[in-house]
């Protein structure tokens, strides 16, 4: 509070000096003017004066609620793409994994917290698969290093997104030259781990994940893969 009221001050102040001098000059043309002409002109240039916070103030407002207007829209442009990102990416675990679950967002959450025993029992990962999370790698890449996501994400979003872009194309790596199954299983576990941590993150993300989801696998991956 301190902080707003200390800058509302010094905000006003050439307003302020404005005013004054305007009120100060329309006194003066009045009472002490030598002839109309010269108080007409001082009029004049008080009236100036007072008009000039008034025309400021109106453009500063303008200003303010086109920012507020285009951030919005912003932020709502990253926020869809990074949902459909998202959901794009729980798919292609789902598929990894061999998750054959009602789509809730429950089930989601109990794939999430996979262990590592488990996710190695599951995993059936093709070379299908390694192209699908390169590409949505891409799409996260092209958000956070050309696009507009880091200035309207938290900086704590950003260490999320940049971690769980790392551990995507650490396994896609590890599927292009190794194929180190232990590895496979790390990343795969990073992942899921990236991917709660960005839903606990974002409570708006968690919502559209779950107006999203559908009782029908079949249509929701088709929805996924669009």
């Amino acid at each position: 509070m301190k902080i707003n009221a200390h800058t509302l001050v010094l905000k006003s102040i050439p307003y302020l000096l404005s005013i004054a001098g305007g009120i100060i000059l329309y006194t003066g043309a009045v009472d002490n003017a030598p002839n109309p002409n010269v108080q007409d002109l001082i009029i004049n240039v008080s009236a100036s004066l007072l008009s000039i916070p008034l025309v400021f103030l109106l453009y500063d407002y303008t200003n303010s609620r086109i920012a507020r207007q285009m951030n919005k829209h912003l932020s709502d442009s990253v926020s869809d793409k990074l949902n459909g990102m998202t959901l794009n990416l729980i798919m292609l675990l789902r598929s990894i994994l061999s998750v054959r679950s009602k789509l809730t967002l429950e089930n989601i959450n109990r794939m999430l917290i996979m262990r590592g025993s488990v996710i190695g029992g599951r995993l059936k990962i093709t070379p299908a698969d390694i192209q699908q999370l390169r590409d949505i790698h891409a799409e996260l890449e092209t958000l956070l290093y050309h696009g507009n996501a880091p200035s309207v994400l938290s900086g704590m979003q950003i260490q999320i997104l940049t971690s769980l872009s790392r551990d995507m194309i650490h396994l896609v790596n590890e599927n292009r030259f190794r194929g180190d199954k232990r590895l496979t299983v790390k990343y795969i576990e990073n992942l899921m781990a990236r991917l709660t941590d960005w839903l606990d993150s974002d409570s708006v993300a968690r919502l559209n994940l779950q107006e999203n989801l559908t009782p029908d696998d079949a249509e929701m991956t088709k929805k996924a893969k669009k």
